[in-house]
């Protein structure tokens, strides 16, 4: 089938939500201006404490035109477990998953991925490629430009969640994210990877030519705290992922074994000093933005960078292996 702009899918947008004051309103205006008709707009708020409420509500009697149906969960029961509740609500054929920190940068992003679903029949999910300006990570408070040091000025395609489709009834068949063996309750993500997986073995999942941007948190109390526990979410995350569907090398799989291979590594540094260098050298090229960023070389945590990244590879590959083999053996070939 040829794809023309007069060709219109059903499609309802489901948003979590948590403590997005900063960015839930650039999240909804870019809704607003798409190009494109969305039938609904269902926000799962997870018990957020700032004004993300509010503002959502105040959006709402200002657009009255959009339909937008906001519901609180008293407990953050995580990002999966959110879209899977949001989905029960909607009523299209096609339902978009997004953050609430995210921007469409263009009037034409919800058009971009749906194409795919009008073009090839067997599709049965999309996604877009993540974008990070500069102009936005600037304005990050020091500890967070660290945490997205390695993404900015990157595009970065994938299903994870940020601004994705799938078709409803395909998503059902796979009863959704998988919300028991990852979830904030247990403190591991990845669901959005798991979720690939079992689409991919029922369909195509296409990358499409959406892009959006990711705001994150723009309020300036990002602390060194914070970014630790991000790092042991992924961490989990990580170890979780593999120990369910393994370790694909050919796909970028050997990334997870970086950090683990240089803690057994850093023992070594007691007898030959040269590998401390070449652990100095990984800190600094796995942190490179940061080393050539004037706000952040000024700043006198700059020094602490180092070490703190050091200390953060084994961190974060104790909370890999936990994850890992923390699952019970019971459930390692359950399928949701």
């Amino acid at each position: 089938m040829k794809f023309t702009k007069n060709i219109h899918l059903d499609v309802s947008v489901v948003i979590a939500m948590l403590n997005s004051e900063t960015t839930i309103v650039k999240t909804l205006e870019s809704l607003r201006e798409q190009k494109y008709p969305i039938r609904e707009i269902i926000i799962v708020d997870n018990g957020s404490k700032d004004g993300s409420m509010k503002l959502v509500r105040n959006f709402m009697k200002i657009n009255k035109e959009m339909k937008i149906l906001l519901v609180q969960r008293e407990k953050n029961m995580g990002v999966g477990a959110s879209y899977n509740f949001g989905v029960e609500k909607t009523s299209s054929h096609y339902i978009i998953f997004m953050h609430s920190d995210g921007m469409l940068p263009s009037k034409y992003e919800v058009r971009k991925l749906l194409r795919p679903f009008i073009l090839y029949s067997s599709v049965v999910a999309t996604y877009s490629s993540i974008l990070m300006p500069f102009e936005v990570w600037k304005k990050y408070p020091f500890w967070e430009k660290c945490l997205l040091a390695r993404s900015v000025g990157e595009v970065k395609p994938g299903l994870n969640g940020k601004f994705d489709c799938v078709n409803r009834t395909k998503f059902l068949e796979i009863h959704g994210f998988d919300d028991v063996r990852y979830g904030h309750d247990i403190g591991i993500g990845g669901e959005d990877g798991d979720l690939l997986k079992r689409l991919q073995n029922i369909g195509k999942v296409i990358q499409s030519d959406a892009s959006v941007i990711h705001l994150h948190y723009l309020r300036d109390d990002y602390s060194l705290r914070d970014w630790i526990q991000n790092r042991k979410l992924l961490a989990r995350s990580y170890g979780r992922f593999i120990r369910l569907h393994g370790l694909d090398i050919r796909n970028g799989g050997w990334q997870f074994l970086v950090k683990p291979i240089l803690s057994m590594l850093m023992p070594v540094c007691f007898l030959y000093p040269w590998v401390l260098v070449f652990h100095l050298l990984f800190v600094v090229f796995y942190m490179k933005r940061m080393y050539i960023t004037r706000d952040a070389v000024m700043d006198w945590r700059i020094y602490l960078l180092p070490f703190i990244t050091l200390w953060l590879i084994f961190y974060e590959s104790y909370w890999l292996i936990e994850s890992f083999v923390s699952l019970p053996f019971s459930d390692y070939n359950k399928t949701t």
